[in-house]
Protein backbone atom coordinates (compact mmCIF):
# COMPACT_ATOMS: atom_id res chain seq x y z
CA UNK A 1 0.00 0.00 0.00
CA UNK A 2 2.38 2.34 0.56
CA UNK A 3 4.74 1.62 -2.12
CA UNK A 4 1.21 2.88 -4.11
CA UNK A 5 0.87 5.95 -2.53
CA UNK A 6 4.56 7.00 -3.31
CA UNK A 7 4.10 6.04 -6.90
CA UNK A 8 0.91 8.49 -6.59
CA UNK A 9 2.64 10.77 -4.74
CA UNK A 10 5.52 10.89 -7.49
CA UNK A 11 2.92 10.95 -10.38
CA UNK A 12 1.22 14.08 -9.25
CA UNK A 13 4.25 16.09 -8.32
CA UNK A 14 5.28 14.81 -12.26
CA UNK A 15 2.18 16.05 -13.61
CA UNK A 16 2.42 19.52 -11.47
CA UNK A 17 5.90 19.72 -12.74
CA UNK A 18 5.03 19.21 -16.31
CA UNK A 19 1.88 21.63 -16.01
CA UNK A 20 3.24 24.41 -14.08
CA UNK A 21 6.97 24.25 -15.75
CA UNK A 22 10.41 24.50 -13.34
CA UNK A 23 9.94 25.49 -9.87
CA UNK A 24 12.59 28.94 -9.57
CA UNK A 25 12.51 30.99 -6.26
CA UNK A 26 11.91 34.34 -6.04
CA UNK A 27 13.40 36.94 -3.97
CA UNK A 28 11.07 38.13 -1.87
CA UNK A 29 8.07 40.87 -2.81
CA UNK A 30 9.09 44.89 -1.64
CA UNK A 31 6.66 46.62 0.02
CA UNK A 32 4.85 49.32 -1.25
CA UNK A 33 7.13 51.75 1.44
CA UNK A 34 9.91 50.21 -0.05
CA UNK A 35 9.30 50.35 -3.91
CA UNK A 36 7.96 54.14 -3.24
CA UNK A 37 11.49 54.81 -1.56
CA UNK A 38 13.42 53.16 -4.68
CA UNK A 39 11.03 55.12 -7.27
CA UNK A 40 11.89 58.76 -5.36
CA UNK A 41 15.64 57.80 -5.28
CA UNK A 42 15.66 57.09 -8.68
CA UNK A 43 14.15 60.06 -9.86
CA UNK A 44 15.61 62.41 -7.27
CA UNK A 45 19.38 60.56 -9.19
CA UNK A 46 17.68 60.97 -12.96
CA UNK A 47 17.16 65.16 -11.99
CA UNK A 48 20.44 65.35 -10.54
CA UNK A 49 21.90 62.86 -13.45
CA UNK A 50 20.52 65.67 -16.34
CA UNK A 51 21.04 69.19 -14.98
CA UNK A 52 23.70 71.41 -15.58
CA UNK A 53 27.22 70.28 -13.45
CA UNK A 54 26.49 66.51 -13.62
CA UNK A 55 29.74 64.64 -12.80
CA UNK A 56 30.22 60.75 -14.03
CA UNK A 57 29.79 60.23 -10.32
CA UNK A 58 26.47 61.28 -10.42
CA UNK A 59 25.74 58.63 -13.53
CA UNK A 60 26.81 56.03 -11.48
CA UNK A 61 25.05 56.76 -8.36
CA UNK A 62 21.47 56.54 -10.84
CA UNK A 63 23.10 53.31 -12.44
CA UNK A 64 23.67 51.69 -8.76
CA UNK A 65 20.13 52.06 -8.38
CA UNK A 66 19.23 49.32 -11.33
CA UNK A 67 19.78 45.80 -11.60
CA UNK A 68 22.47 44.29 -13.72
CA UNK A 69 20.04 43.26 -16.00
CA UNK A 70 18.06 46.46 -16.26
CA UNK A 71 15.61 47.68 -19.66
CA UNK A 72 14.29 50.86 -20.27
CA UNK A 73 11.47 50.88 -23.14
CA UNK A 74 9.59 53.75 -24.44
CA UNK A 75 6.76 51.92 -26.21
CA UNK A 76 5.30 55.02 -27.59
CA UNK A 77 8.59 55.45 -30.05
CA UNK A 78 9.96 51.68 -30.15
CA UNK A 79 12.58 52.88 -27.97
CA UNK A 80 14.40 49.78 -25.89
CA UNK A 81 17.50 50.13 -24.29
CA UNK A 82 19.67 47.85 -22.06
CA UNK A 83 21.46 48.89 -19.13
CA UNK A 84 25.37 49.36 -20.75
CA UNK A 85 23.50 51.27 -23.73
CA UNK A 86 21.56 53.51 -21.69
CA UNK A 87 24.82 54.02 -19.34
CA UNK A 88 27.30 54.36 -22.62
CA UNK A 89 24.68 57.11 -23.74
CA UNK A 90 24.39 59.03 -20.57
CA UNK A 91 28.20 59.50 -19.91
CA UNK A 92 28.80 60.39 -23.33
CA UNK A 93 25.98 63.29 -23.13
CA UNK A 94 28.06 64.51 -19.56
CA UNK A 95 31.03 64.53 -21.09
CA UNK A 96 29.95 66.16 -24.44
CA UNK A 97 28.59 69.31 -21.63
CA UNK A 98 24.80 68.08 -22.98
CA UNK A 99 22.16 68.44 -20.71
CA UNK A 100 18.48 67.71 -20.42
CA UNK A 101 17.27 70.56 -18.49
CA UNK A 102 17.58 74.48 -16.57
CA UNK A 103 18.39 73.42 -12.84
CA UNK A 104 17.34 77.08 -12.15
CA UNK A 105 14.47 77.35 -10.14
CA UNK A 106 13.24 76.50 -6.96
CA UNK A 107 13.81 72.94 -5.72
CA UNK A 108 15.18 72.23 -8.92
CA UNK A 109 11.57 72.61 -10.24
CA UNK A 110 12.28 71.58 -13.83
CA UNK A 111 13.04 68.24 -13.10
CA UNK A 112 10.74 65.24 -12.65
CA UNK A 113 8.10 65.79 -9.59
CA UNK A 114 6.20 62.69 -8.13
CA UNK A 115 2.19 63.36 -8.74
CA UNK A 116 0.77 59.83 -7.58
CA UNK A 117 1.75 55.92 -7.22
CA UNK A 118 0.01 52.71 -7.68
CA UNK A 119 1.70 49.67 -6.46
CA UNK A 120 1.83 46.26 -7.62
CA UNK A 121 3.91 43.25 -6.96
CA UNK A 122 7.09 44.08 -7.84
CA UNK A 123 5.74 47.00 -9.72
CA UNK A 124 4.51 50.49 -9.55
CA UNK A 125 2.99 52.80 -11.63
CA UNK A 126 4.18 56.09 -11.54
CA UNK A 127 2.82 59.82 -12.73
CA UNK A 128 5.27 61.95 -12.78
CA UNK A 129 5.59 65.77 -14.15
CA UNK A 130 8.02 67.33 -15.84
CA UNK A 131 7.74 71.23 -16.65
CA UNK A 132 4.16 70.94 -17.92
CA UNK A 133 3.82 67.30 -19.08
CA UNK A 134 2.64 64.71 -17.62
CA UNK A 135 4.11 61.45 -18.15
CA UNK A 136 3.11 57.78 -16.67
CA UNK A 137 6.08 55.23 -16.15
CA UNK A 138 6.12 51.56 -14.54
CA UNK A 139 8.90 50.85 -12.65
CA UNK A 140 9.76 47.01 -12.15
CA UNK A 141 11.83 45.67 -9.35
CA UNK A 142 13.74 42.73 -9.19
CA UNK A 143 16.58 41.62 -6.20
CA UNK A 144 16.17 44.88 -4.74
CA UNK A 145 16.51 46.94 -8.02
CA UNK A 146 15.13 48.81 -10.46
CA UNK A 147 15.31 46.24 -12.65
CA UNK A 148 12.95 47.78 -15.91
CA UNK A 149 11.21 51.15 -16.56
CA UNK A 150 8.66 51.79 -19.10
CA UNK A 151 7.76 55.33 -19.89
CA UNK A 152 4.47 55.98 -21.73
CA UNK A 153 4.79 59.57 -23.03
CA UNK A 154 4.60 61.87 -26.05
CA UNK A 155 5.88 64.97 -27.15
Amino acid sequence: MNSIRSLMFAYVLATLALITGPVTARAADLTPGQMEHLVRAVTAAQNRSTAPGVTVADVDRLFALYAPGFIYEHPGMDDVYTREQLYGNHVRAVRDGRFERDASGPDNADGYQIEALMYGTNAVAVQRRRRDVSRMAVFEFEDGKVSRIREYWNY
